[in-house]
C-alpha cells in the first residue's frame, strides 16, 4: 500500500508546488485534486498537466490518483466537467479517477435511477480513455453506504467502477465496516485513510478518534488491496501533522500485515 498526500490540503501553496512539500513530508504518492482547499475548482483548462506529470515524476512520487468531488447529479455544468477531468487522467500518468455523488434530496427510485444513468455515462468515458472509477461514498449521499455501493457495481458491471473506500466513511454507515471491506474486495481501487470519533462526521488524525485502523488496515492485507491511502484530514494544518500522522500509520501498516 502507498500512503499518499492529497494536494487540496496545500491553501498557502499551488498546486504544483504542493507536490514537493507532499514528497519532503514523507508520502509515497499523490492524489491530485481538482478542488481546492475552499471547494473551489482548479480551472481545468489551464491546469498546468505536462508540468504535473514531470514534477511527479522527478520527485519520485508514485502518480496515484486524480479526483473531482463536487455534486454531479443535480449540475449539469459540474457533470460536463467531470467527463472533461476523466479525460485528463491519462495525461497526468494517473489510472484511478475518484468521484463521488450527491447528498439525497428525495431519496426515490427516480434520483437513484438519475444516479446510475449518470454514472454509467461517466463509465464510458472512463472505458474510453482506460480509467479506472473510484466511487466514494458518504453519509447522507444517494451512495451512501456499501450496501448502495454493490447497488451500482450490480447496475453497471464494468471492469472500469470501481470503489475508492473513505474508512472514516465505512465507520459511520455500515454495520460491520470491516465486513464491508471484505465484501466490495477486489473492486477497491484506492482508500481515503484517517480516524473519526463515534457517530460524528469528523476527519481526525490516526492517533486520535474511535477507529482500530489497524483492523481496516489488516483487512485491507487480508483481500489483497495494494493501492493508495490516502492522508484524508480537513481541520488540521497538514504540513505540520502529516509527519506524525505518517509514522503512525507505516507502525499499524507494519503491525498490521504482521498480525495477518
Amino acid at each position: 500500500m502507498k500512503f499518499c498526500g492529497r494536494t487540496q490540503m496545500f491553501p498557502q501553496y499551488s498546486l504544483v508546488e504542493s507536490l514537493a512539500v507532499i514528497k519532503r513530508l514523507g508520502f509515497d504518492g499523490v492524489e491530485i485534486c481538482v478542488e481546492k482547499f475552499d471547494w473551489t475548482r482548479h480551472d481545468l483548462a489551464a491546469l498546468p498537466v505536462a508540468e504535473i506529470r514531470q514534477q511527479i515524476e522527478a520527485l519520485g512520487l508514485a502518480p496515484v490518483s486524480f479526483s473531482f468531488h463536487q455534486d454531479f447529479l443535480y449540475d449539469d455544468e459540474v457533470f460536463a466537467l467531470l467527463q472533461q477531468a476523466i479525460r485528463l487522467t491519462p495525461a497526468l500518468g494517473m489510472h484511478t479517477f475518484i468521484f463521488g455523488g450527491a447528498k439525497k434530496r428525495t431519496g426515490d427510485a427516480a434520483e437513484w435511477r438519475l444516479m446510475v444513468e449518470r454514472t454509467r455515462r461517466l463509465v464510458a468515458v472512463a472505458e474510453e480513455c482506460e480509467v479506472v472509477l473510484a466511487e466514494e461514498f458518504e453519509p447522507g449521499f444517494v451512495v451512501g453506504s456499501t450496501a448502495d455501493l454493490l447497488r451500482l457495481f450490480e447496475a453497471i458491471p464494468s471492469a472500469h467502477l470501481a470503489a475508492n473506500l473513505d474508512l472514516g466513511h465505512l465507520f459511520l454507515c455500515d454495520p460491520d465496516p470491516l465486513d464491508s471491506i471484505r465484501q466490495v474486495g477486489d473492486k477497491i481501487a484506492h482508500c481515503h485513510i484517517s480516524n473519526m470519533p463515534r457517530g460524528v462526521h469528523d476527519h481526525e488524525i490516526p492517533q486520535k478518534g474511535d477507529m482500530d485502523l489497524r483492523a481496516y488496515l489488516r483487512t485491507l492485507h487480508e483481500v489483497g488491496f495494494a493501492g493508495g491511502l490516502a492522508l484524508d484530514l480537513y481541520k488540521y494544518d497538514y504540513e505540520t501533522v502529516a509527519p506524525e500522522a505518517l509514522a503512525c500509520l507505516r507502525a499499524m501498516l507494519a503491525e498490521a500485515v504482521k498480525d495477518a
